[in-house]
């Protein structure tokens, strides 16, 4: 089905053809006529999605056509095959199914963006330098970037922060190990449900910066203040799970910003890849269910084949498996699953008595989108064996 999740990138430059991000505004530059399409709903790219993290806004002169009404649009598509057509989604998942599915209707210059609008509100100025000329949103409120939203926290002492998640959440506690991250210094805590009832708590004279675990929620809070008269209101787009990010080693700043954070390393895709190129004695542990690890689940796309040389451990035997690897004791060790789990493991490891212990954050489902969105990831897959290119 077009809707399917699972994103073949086996397809990526041989049925059609990808870009990067500023390859995508020299194309631009070349290429004037090109159209632009979006898949996504008509609600994100109207940023009414009544999912808040992905209201991303859009590119400048996009065509909205959901990837569900491709079909019923064909002829309009058809229409404008003469030209260079790029198309984008919010992670380049729905991009490239609709790219197979042109090249498949006898379309000749068809190319997905990689990374989709996700990456390219990320993106700073040097990687997408016509970023501020093709980006718009309608949002009545401000979004910045993880990268924006650090130096903002460094240069702004009088900056209100709020972390809108939950009380637990923002102490570190919370039953689910894969949302105790941390939180960033100088923050308090109202919780989203609890908002209506402090608005005293919020100096309307005061730049208000507001975060969550992804953007969802602090979205909806952005826009809620928005209505009620909060004038300089800044949502993080994306969250902590930004700031900890995917392309760039950000520890150190993590450590500037952050507090709270686990008593184990939590690693970005970039962190973990740059740990296994690097550390030659490491243990990495791979704690998904076997059908997952054997590229034999139902869910295709969760056929990801695993890391080389990763030692795996059904989920349910985590706790007695601990034994078996008290020899890694002192060693490093690298765990990646599914979140919940792989946090909760590298807790109880913690707890055991392992004093190198690192958290693969997005596991391996980031580490083969990096491969394929992020031009500087692109040397990362030899790291898999038995994957086949798809999520």
């Amino acid at each position: 089905m077009l809707t399917s999740a699972q994103t073949d990138f086996k397809y990526d430059s041989t049925v059609y053809k990808t870009m990067y991000q500023k390859e995508f505004c020299e194309f631009l530059k070349a290429n004037p006529q090109t159209v632009l399409i979006d898949v996504r709903s008509p609600g994100e790219y109207a940023d009414t999605s009544r999912y808040g993290n992905l209201n991303i806004g859009h590119l400048k002169g996009a065509i909205n056509i959901s990837i569900d009404s491709v079909p019923a649009h064909m002829a309009e598509l058809k229409s404008k095959a003469d030209k260079p057509i790029v198309l984008y989604c919010s992670h380049s998942q729905r991009s490239r199914r609709v790219s197979k599915t042109l090249m498949e209707n006898g379309f000749t210059q068809v190319w997905n963006l990689n990374g989709g609008m996700s990456l390219l509100n990320q993106a700073n100025e040097a990687d997408f330098p016509c970023k501020k000329d093709l980006i718009v949103s309608s949002l009545p409120y401000k979004t910045i970037p993880a990268e924006e939203a650090v130096k903002l926290i460094r240069s702004n002492k009088d900056l209100l922060i709020v972390d809108v998640r939950s009380a637990s959440q923002y102490e570190g506690k919370d039953t689910l190990e894969s949302l105790n991250v941390g939180r960033i210094k100088r923050a308090v805590n109202i919780p989203m449900n609890d908002l209506k009832n402090n608005l005293d708590k919020l100096d309307k004279n005061k730049t208000i910066l507001v975060y969550d675990i992804n953007g969802a929620a602090s979205n909806e809070v952005a826009k809620y203040l928005s209505q009620n008269g909060y004038n300089n209101v800044i949502n993080l787009l994306g969250g902590l799970a930004a700031i900890i990010g995917k392309e760039k080693e950000t520890a150190g700043m993590r450590k500037e910003i952050l507090e709270g954070t686990p008593s184990y390393a939590v690693l970005n895709t970039r962190e973990s890849v740059n740990l296994i190129q690097k550390q030659s004695n490491l243990v990495i542990l791979d704690i998904r269910p076997l059908e997952e690890y054997t590229n034999a689940s139902k869910n295709k796309w969760r056929n990801l084949g695993h890391i080389k040389n990763a030692i795996h451990i059904v989920p349910a035997e985590s706790g007695a498996k601990k034994n078996e690897l008290m020899k890694y004791k002192t060693s490093a060790v690298l765990v990646y699953g599914t979140p919940d789990a792989s946090a909760a493991y590298c807790k109880e490891l913690k707890n055991a008595g392992f004093t190198n212990v690192n958290l693969m954050y997005g596991g391996i489902w980031d580490l083969v989108s990096a491969s394929f969105n992020i031009k500087s990831m692109r040397g990362v897959r030899p790291l898999l064996t038995d994957h086949d290119g798809l999520y």
